[in-house]
């Protein structure tokens, strides 16, 4: 089997803003690695260090200490010295502004960082109806840039940072001046390009359900720090912080202490003041000491009659319900307790009716009950 090969490294990433009091850390030790051909998201609050890191590896921060190399070849060392301009590295990028010249045509946008290189005419032309076709706007060479769409706009941003052949593409925020009915068409667009020319591709966003959406591998990032890293599918489902349950779209968090580990394919079992429960531990979690179940309002079926033979099953009392076409979505109170569950849209769902919740042990994620400062670096990694 041949080894994976990393076409970004960066290690130990350390950035401030302003000076003396003022000083601001906020890049906090960033260290990853992006496989080659990779769709890489950077996903997390505004002011998170996101952009940041991008800015990092694109040139256009200067890092105060790690290391950044693309393809193999550092081009940022601290402790060697080594700082190779934005001009010089192998990438293309797309702001959130597109930065596309009104008063240039579809082509001319496309070919200036060709033109500028002072590359032969026919070189240009050749490169630039390539890499249009690729990107679907071959026929509107001549167009002007002000009537194009939105979406053709970023097309012609997408085939700008792609003519110059780079190693890495930068995608900063892209979709986000876009209509919500244009962003969700955009982002199987960016996803088939991506595919397409097999270009490792770095994004940049906070919108949670474009990250899960689009990406091969995600970032989480808060405070400067990685909190955890994973395919989208392991940080939704399995994920190994309460940060990451909360912060990857809506879940319930149920307080208790853990009493059993499990382990050997068997569940571990918390202590909460609706009894006790079972549930899949993180691997962090430790005996006898809090934590929080995390479930998703989707993995919660209902019953209107109490199910046998199955465990995690609790008595709760419909508050509200609301009928969104493919689903109810319902606050269930169990005790004290008001669970979020969204059910299927033909089992009526009435306020004041008394329901019963399963909740699936394999659907029960159990987290450490800390909070965002701390991180365990065997938190990270896929």
């Amino acid at each position: 089997m041949a080894e994976k090969k990393f076409m970004v490294k960066i290690d130990s990433l350390e950035k401030y803003f302003g000076e003396d009091r003022e000083r601001v850390h906020v890049l906090k030790g960033i260290s990853l690695e992006i496989p080659e051909g990779s769709l890489y998201t950077f996903l997390g609050p505004s002011g998170c260090g996101k952009t940041t890191t991008l800015r990092c590896v694109a040139g256009l921060e200067r890092p105060e200490g790690g290391k950044i190399s693309i393809d193999g070849k550092p081009v940022f060392a601290s402790g060697e010295r080594v700082y190779v301009p934005t001009n010089k590295r192998p990438i293309g990028m797309v702001f959130q502004s597109y930065a596309i010249w009104p008063h240039m045509t579809v082509f001319e946008n496309v070919a200036y960082p060709l033109t500028i290189q002072r590359r032969p005419k026919s070189e240009i032309r050749q490169r630039v109806e390539d890499v249009l076709k690729v990107v679907g706007l071959h026929g509107l060479e001549d167009r002007p840039a002000p009537k194009l769409s939105g979406g053709q706009q970023q097309r012609v941003a997408f085939a700008r940072a792609l003519v110059n052949e780079p190693k890495v593409m930068l995608l900063d925020e892209p979709l986000s001046n876009l209509d919500a009915k244009l962003r969700v068409q955009m982002r199987f667009e960016i996803k088939a390009l991506q595919r397409r020319v097999n270009i490792t591709t770095i994004f940049v966003t906070h919108d949670q359900s474009e990250a899960l959406a689009i990406s091969d591998q995600i970032a989480v990032m808060h405070g400067g720090r990685l909190i955890e890293i994973g395919t989208p599918h392991q940080l939704y489902s399995r994920p190994k912080r309460k940060f990451t349950a909360t912060f990857l779209g809506l879940t319930n968090l149920i307080e208790g202490k853990v009493i059993e580990l499990g382990g050997d394919f068997k569940s571990g079992r918390i202590e909460t003041k609706r009894g006790i429960l079972t549930f899949v531990p993180a691997p962090t979690l430790v005996k006898n000491q809090p934590a929080v179940i995390s479930i998703r309002p989707e993995h919660i079926p209902v019953h209107k009659e109490k199910p046998q033979g199955l465990d995690n099953v609790v008595e709760g009392t419909i508050k509200e319900a609301i009928f969104m076409g493919d689903a109810y979505h319902c606050q269930i109170a169990v005790g004290d307790m008001l669970l979020a569950v969204h059910t299927h849209p033909f089992l009526g769902m009435n306020p004041g009716e008394k329901v019963y919740l399963h909740l699936d042990p394999q659907s029960c994620n159990g987290l450490p009950a800390e909070d965002i400062e701390g991180i365990d670096e065997s938190m990270l990694g896929v």
